[in-house]
């Protein structure tokens, strides 16, 4: 029988909302032989994970998603296999970590400022042990009644556009993917066809991540159709990368996303990905 996997999950650590025990529970009970955690710009989860994993007999593989630049897009790169103890890594996440606060600082005092009262104490103290950001001020803002749910708050509030957007900046993509790589870990473009690039600037981006020392582009992806994750197939074919995939999960902040089986239930990412990408992690392909 075919084994399947996700390589996609994020949890509490960031703006999932299953811890990743609980995480990796859920992935037991459907099934799954092996899961990455991807937490944005952290790997605080990683232990819990990796002893549920242990416990319950899925693998769990060890990685995190880190948001990048790339000329004057935010992109992301999913690292895997990586070593949170790397000191390279750790120093990076604590840029990431600075950021997001400052941005954070900043969007709550705008708010503040007009009359909406949440504070950074308060968003501590309801997700502590978590990188905060945009989605923890939405759900915040729901909390208060300033918004009937999160995609309002982000509608009015905090996307690109409206009052409250504050941008962040953005860690270079080839000093991201080096900050995985130092890890011993590989790097991999998340979602690729999220960042709007038309086909030809597609490729060159993907070219550009490659000459950084990605390894591997998401194929497989719960919002992209059949046609697409075949064209993405034979794109990293072409170009000489390995597939990875994952649903991109996180509770019931996005609803729609089951793990394992994406949006419509069609997502299957099967374990044979896995094994490719562990092999390049072990030769160090990056």
């Amino acid at each position: 029988m075919e084994k399947y996997v996700d390589l996609h999950i994020h949890t509490t650590a960031s703006d999932g909302t299953l811890t990743p025990r609980q995480a990796v529970e859920l992935a037991r009970s459907l099934g799954l032989a092996a899961v990455a955690i991807t937490d944005h710009d952290t790997t605080s989860g990683l232990g819990e994970a990796a002893r549920a994993g242990a416990e319950l007999g899925v693998e769990v593989v060890p990685g995190l998603e880190l948001s990048a630049g790339y000329r004057d897009k935010n992109v992301h790169i999913l690292g895997y296999f990586i070593d949170p103890d790397a000191p390279a890594l750790r120093a990076a996440l604590d840029w990431f970590v600075r950021e997001r606060k400052s941005r954070n600082e900043r969007i709550v005092a705008a708010l503040a400022a007009d009359g909406f009262h949440i504070s950074m104490g308060e968003l501590e103290a309801a997700w502590p042990a978590t990188v905060l950001g945009r989605p923890h001020i939405a759900e915040a803002l729901v909390r208060r009644g300033y918004a009937a749910g999160i995609d309002e708050a982000f509608d009015r509030f905090l996307n690109r556009g409206r009052p409250y957007y504050r941008p962040r900046r953005r860690m270079p993509m080839d000093r991201a993917v080096a900050a995985v790589l130092a890890s011993g870990g590989i790097a991999c473009v998340a979602h690729p066809l999220q960042y709007g690039f038309p086909p030809d600037e597609l490729e060159a981006f993907l070219r550009a991540a490659k000459t950084a020392g990605c390894a591997a582009l998401e194929a497989y992806y719960s919002k992209y159709s059949q046609a697409q994750q075949a064209a993405l197939r034979a794109m990293a074919a072409r170009l000489g990368l390995a597939v990875s995939g994952g649903s991109d999960f996180h509770g019931d902040r996005k609803p729609d996303i089951q793990m394992g089986s994406g949006v419509d239930g069609s997502l299957r990412v099967p374990y044979g990905l896995l094994e490719v990408l562990r092999t390049a992690a072990r030769r160090g392909d990056g």
